[in-house]
């Protein structure tokens, strides 16, 4: 059987199983942004059933890092969530795992879990992460496809680059402002910060995602594409870059409204690692 060249690493196995059946996550424990994360990075995400797993030993274990082991896990599709095209019913994919039995424990065999990975040969699966072969839950599986939904539309809010520039103009009555963040994004989308302040009235702000702002467009909901776009992906504090052109008045309204909309997102909450991109 061919086998795959991406080694993924995880953490829990069985103790009653002499071939440390893996065990996936607890689904419980990862929150929005961990789940787009996993979702975004991956070209194949499927709700899967564990069918076996199969120790590899010799030229197979090589790299296999110390207090490791290597398996081949075999698992059949329930369903497809995401994929380029039709997969076959069952998959294999390459996991490292531990082999001090401190750390394992024990867990029902052919567990259903949902799995993030890249397609590779026919038949085999490239998991995105070390972790991206998590327990199933129908909480989970309603997040995985609300997140690809929001992100299959056309008017889906594009990856977050960076910070390009700023305005601000101060209005006619005093207290009065407006505040335009440029930020770059991909695709070269056009993707705005906008801040009004009004002196009789708490301070307002909304985020654009085209050539036309629509003032009276609420923040981005917590927990939706639009809000992981932003809160998971803007720097904490403005560039200086971005402001470099204003006058010291400007720059310092800019950087009070900028720290107005990160202290509104509520901040990116992740409970594992965010994976290389």
């Amino acid at each position: 059987m061919a086998l795959l060249g991406s080694i993924a690493v995880f953490t829990v196995a069985n103790p009653c199983a002499a071939q440390q059946t893996p065990i996936p996550p607890n689904s419980a424990i990862y929150l929005y942004a961990d789940v787009a994360d996993l979702a975004l990075a991956s070209t194949v995400v499927t709700h899967a059933k564990m069918r076996k797993s199969e120790r590899l030993r010799g030229k197979l274990a090589t790299g296999v890092a110390l207090g490791r082991s290597r398996h081949l896990v075999t698992v059949d599709i329930l369903s497809l969530i995401k994929a380029p095209a039709a997969l076959a019913k069952r998959q294999t994919y390459i996991i490292d795992i531990p082999s001090d039995s401190s750390v394992r424990r024990s867990v029902a065999e052919n567990g259903e879990m949902v799995v993030f990975a890249q397609q590779g040969r026919p038949g085999e699966l490239r998991l995105v992460a070390p972790d991206s072969h998590i327990a199933f839950s129908p909480e989970l599986a309603q997040m995985v496809r609300a997140i690809l939904t929001e992100a299959n539309r056309a008017s889906a809010p594009p990856r977050v680059t960076g910070i390009s520039s700023a305005f601000h103009a101060p209005g006619n009555i005093a207290g009065d402002s407006e505040t335009q963040i440029f930020l770059d994004a991909e695709g070269d989308r056009p993707v705005s910060l906008n801040i009004r302040r009004r002196a009789e009235s708490a301070p307002i702000w909304f985020a654009a995602t085209g050539d036309t702002v629509d003032e009276n467009a609420p923040p981005p909901k917590r927990n939706s594409l639009s809000w992981y776009r932003l809160a998971c992906f803007l720097p904490r504090d403005l560039p200086a870059a971005a402001i470099e052109s204003l006058t010291p008045e400007s720059a310092e309204a800019v950087r009070t409204d900028y720290r107005l909309v990160i202290e509104a997102m509520g901040g990116c909450r992740r409970a594992r690692t965010k994976p290389a991109t």
